[in-house]
């Protein structure tokens, strides 16, 4: 009974250790190698944690594919085996043979192909997010200071003559002292 506690104590020590290691680790890498400022300025093993752990591109479809062809050869083969043992066991393995060589690798591709578009999903947002972050921001006109200008008498719906805003390019109906979108005074005629 002794022994049992005490190897029992040494394992949970082992544990212990190993999990207090782990946080001390990740809260060096956290603060040494992984913010975003170090990218490129790290010495080439450190670089290479930085790279690790800051995936730039996506690895899941790949393990997904071949997870699945794992899965779907195991699953054929699990069908011939239990086919077989049909033959010596009785009908019922015959039958439970075929429905698994049947349904089961379509169940498989069908939930692999689940799995995909949603990573492909997850790739996708991060493409726009990187396209939008790259793209130059837009000037937005500063907002006029003094109070809007009281709404402008109601058009006619017949044809008026249109402006051009010089600003942003809007269209819109002559007669108004400002472009409605951005605000830009109309210009003289």
């Amino acid at each position: 009974m002794y022994v049992y506690n005490q190897t029992y104590f040494n394992y949970s020590a082992g544990v212990l250790g190993i999990l207090a290691l782990a946080v001390a680790l990740t809260a060096l890498l956290m603060l040494l190698v992984l913010p975003k400022e170090k990218d490129g300025r790290l010495p080439s093993f450190f670089q290479m944690l930085y790279d690790l752990f800051t995936p730039k591109v996506l690895v899941i479809e790949k393990l997904l594919q071949v997870l699945y062809v794992f899965l779907t050869c195991l699953t054929v083969l699990y069908g011939i085996v239990v086919f077989f043992s049909g033959f010596f066991t009785g009908i019922g393995n015959l039958v439970l043979g075929l429905l698994v060589l049947a349904v089961g690798p379509v169940l498989l591709r069908v939930f692999y192909e689940l799995i995909l578009l949603l990573v492909m999903q997850v790739k996708n947002v991060r493409e726009i997010n990187q396209k939008l972050s790259a793209a130059p921001p837009r000037a937005r006109p500063a907002a006029p200071e003094e109070p809007p200008a009281p709404p402008a008498p109601p058009v006619s719906h017949e044809k008026a003559p249109m402006a051009h805003c010089p600003n942003c390019g809007t269209w819109y109906r002559q007669g108004l002292d400002c472009c409605p979108l951005c605000g830009a005074p109309a210009p003289e005629d």
